[in-house]
């Protein structure tokens, strides 16, 4: 018992150091990973949402972009790029604030 305890904290230890540093991330980016929006968007191609420099380039030139995007994650919806539904993201899972830095650092992108 002692030693697979051993083994089993060891593991975990292990597991733990394995994890990759994102302290030198922006904090959008950090913000982006802490709330799942990287489940189905990633910078540089399609998962199951479009990649966002791709969003970037779409409403780049659009003066209602910022109210767009965030009004897509606040309640969600699809169509726009697959078939697949991009949940709410209700004022509780993500404040106004916080919405607001996620589309300014994805219109960022390039």
């Amino acid at each position: 018992m002692r030693t697979r305890n051993i083994l089993l904290a060891s593991l975990l230890i292990a597991l733990y150091g394995c994890q990759p540093d994102t302290s030198n991330k922006p904090a959008a980016w950090q913000l982006a990973d802490k709330t799942g929006c990287f489940q189905c968007h990633i910078t540089g191609k399609n998962l199951l949402g479009p990649a966002w420099q791709s969003v970037s380039e779409r409403y780049r030139n659009n003066p209602d972009a910022e109210a767009h995007l965030m009004n897509k994650i606040l309640n969600g919806g699809g169509g726009a790029w697959i078939d697949k539904e991009m949940p709410a993201y209700a004022e509780d899972l993500l404040t106004e604030a916080n919405r607001k830095i996620l589309v300014k650092y994805i219109m960022s992108l390039k």
